[in-house]
């Protein structure tokens, strides 16, 4: 009887413990592995949506963010409310973060860990004031918000709209509709023009 009851109960260990393994599997990220992209590590915490474009050098992005230390995990960096927005390539944040957002569809959240010679190490850059120590390697949780690929109708729609305003598009269709106006009149006329006979 004893035997029976220490076997029933080694049996419910072994579920109990084959269970628990199976759930923390579960838990686990399936993109829980690091990239290098030369001396850049980086993850892919969510994918995003991949079906239009990905970023490359030259795109209009709008991003979330947050700056860490990798040694004390204190935040130094972040855009608070309002996402940043800034042409990739163009030298505006950090040269570790340039290189690790390519390929980023919107949506997409990615984990870098910065070099500090990527980072505020930067030959290649001047600071007016460095908020973490030298050679500290950094950690940033990026988000691509939105994007605009120059060149694409979007991107002139949107240039359009911002540069030139309301007053700009409303008065642009007005040309527009003064200047069918006139084709039209034009074409009314030259149809009541009596036809030349041929002698």
């Amino acid at each position: 009887m004893r035997s029976g009851s220490f076997a029933l109960a080694t049996l419910s260990c072994v579920a109990l413990l084959a269970c628990a393994t199976i759930s923390h599997a579960q838990e686990e990220d399936p993109s829980d592995k690091w990239e290098q992209r030369g001396d850049l590590v980086f993850q892919t915490m969510d994918s995003g949506n991949c079906d239009d474009y990905q970023v490359v050098e030259g795109d209009e992005v709008w991003i979330t963010h947050l700056g860490h230390t990798v040694e004390d995990q204190v935040q130094f960096d972040g855009n608070g409310v309002e996402p940043l927005k800034f042409t990739l390539g163009g030298g505006t944040v950090l040269r570790g973060m340039e290189v690790g957002m390519e390929g980023m569809c919107v949506g997409e959240t990615r984990v870098l860990l910065i070099p500090p010679h990527l980072a505020f190490d930067d030959p290649t850059k001047r600071f007016s004031r460095k908020p973490v120590k030298a050679g500290s390697t950094v950690r940033y949780q990026i988000t691509l918000v939105d994007m605009i690929r120059p060149g694409s109708l979007r991107y002139w729609r949107t240039k359009l709209w911002t540069e030139v305003g309301i007053p700009g598009v409303v008065a642009g269709l007005v040309l527009v509709w003064a200047l069918y106006a006139v084709y039209q009149s034009y074409r009314k006329t030259a149809a009541k023009r009596p036809k030349r006979k041929n002698l």
